[in-house]
């Protein structure tokens, strides 16, 4: 009952075919209802679980996925080798670089200078973060002589 007004009756009946009494005459709710903020309301039974293309769909699929199992036994493929190292990575450039260097270098200048030496372009972070990373820590490759310059440790 809403706001003192009794449901039409065939709505009534309705309602209580959607729900089933307990041993003790109270209503309850059947598996097709849900709880949402303290109301209920019925949930229709349809969507992906009534889909006829949907299983259409998987039976095919089931189908190829049994086919390509049975090639897979006739003929089996081995697994292609890692391809090689192309290409150095940007930590080993920038090592590189600076083991070239007389003096300690800019952060841009050893960033031009890895990218003549990769004859690629090489983002400037990258190379950034590799000397950020490299120059601090327990083993440190890099030497940070003042603000935004670099050499090797020890030179």
């Amino acid at each position: 009952m809403e706001h003192g007004v009794e449901p039409p009756a065939a709505a009534a009946d309705m309602a209580d075919a959607a729900h089933s009494r307990s041993p003790s005459g109270h209503r309850r709710k059947s598996s097709c209802l849900a709880q949402r903020g303290g109301l209920s309301t019925e949930m229709e039974l349809n969507g992906a679980r009534s889909n006829p293309q949907a299983g259409v769909e998987l039976v095919r699929l089931g189908a190829l996925h049994d086919e390509l199992l049975r090639k897979a036994l006739v003929n089996p493929r081995e697994p292609r080798p890692a391809p090689a190292k192309t290409r150095p990575s940007v930590l080993e450039i920038v090592t590189l670089v600076l083991e070239r260097a007389e003096e300690p270098m800019r952060a841009r200048e050893i960033h031009a200078a890895a990218e003549l030496l990769a004859g690629e372009l090489l983002r400037r972070s990258s190379v950034k973060a590799a000397l950020a990373a490299y120059a601090d820590g327990s083993n440190p490759r890099f030497e940070r002589v003042r603000r935004g310059y670099y050499r090797i440790k020890g030179m």
